[in-house]
């Protein structure tokens, strides 16, 4: 095997984790906590589930699926060996990476035998889901940061990119969390003015503006459908131009 072809396999290896972590897997988080009530039109469900979760499994299936391919390319790479800790920076990569493989297949294993939705230990399953989640995805952006210092070339256009990908993470979860406080606020007060005044008159069904209150969360609805949308053409964006850095 020539080094030309342990080049690609090094290349093959980062541009699949790269499609895996900076595309599927903030797609997968970012759906799984402000996805869930999401209408496409008058539709909720696709295929007897909820869209969300629709699109949650499927991205996050394609990580998990997109991480092992990734991983056996650097195995094939290395033949099989581990990175020496001599290397540094590379060997920091490799923890880390092997950390994010380890919590990618945990993911897989639990999601194959979940516990039904209304079993009593069914908030352990889904600490468990979100915290393994969410620490395979924080770390996976200083591995990519790491191992991308260690490029001789298109270093700092490489460094710029995920500078912006990481940048970007932060304002779509910012702007996000403040759509959540929004709608929170606007539902809460729409209940307390329609409802407040008549709770202890049982007997009587408090007038409902049904059509305003619709309106009002097609509004909501249709700014994260468009917010959705553009995280993922900035990942793809972002993405693209970083594997074609890794390539050139």
């Amino acid at each position: 095997m020539g080094g030309e072809d342990d080049g690609r396999f090094v290349c093959a290896h980062g541009t699949v984790m790269i499609l895996a972590w900076m595309i599927f897997a903030s797609t997968a988080v970012l759906f799984a906590r402000y996805g869930r009530k999401i209408r496409f039109g008058s539709k909720d469900k696709l295929l007897g589930d909820q869209i969300w979760f629709q699109i949650h499994r499927f991205c996050a299936c394609l990580t998990t699926v997109l991480t092992l391919l990734g991983f056996f390319f650097i195995l094939v790479y290395l033949n099989g060996t581990w990175v020496g800790i001599d290397e540094g920076r590379g060997f920091v990569h490799s923890v880390f990476g092997g950390i994010v493989v380890c919590c990618a297949l945990i993911q897989a294993w639990m999601a194959l035998f979940r516990c039904h939705p209304d079993s009593t230990y069914r908030f352990i399953y889904n600490w468990l889901h979100r915290l393994t989640g969410i620490l395979a995805y924080f770390l996976s952006i200083p591995t990519i940061f790491i191992i991308i210092t260690t490029f001789d070339e298109n270093q700092i256009g490489m460094i710029v990119i995920l500078s912006l990908w990481s940048a970007w993470i932060v304002i779509i979860v910012i702007i996000f969390e403040i759509i959540r406080i929004f709608v929170g606020k606007s539902s809460s007060n729409v209940m307390r003015t329609r409802y407040g005044p008549e709770l202890d008159d049982l007997d009587q069904l408090p007038h409902v503006n049904i059509e305003n209150d619709d309106n009002d969360m097609t509004h909501w609805n249709n700014r994260i459908l468009i917010l959705f949308l553009l995280h993922i053409v900035v990942s793809i964006t972002l993405a693209i131009a970083l594997i074609v850095l890794i390539w050139k």
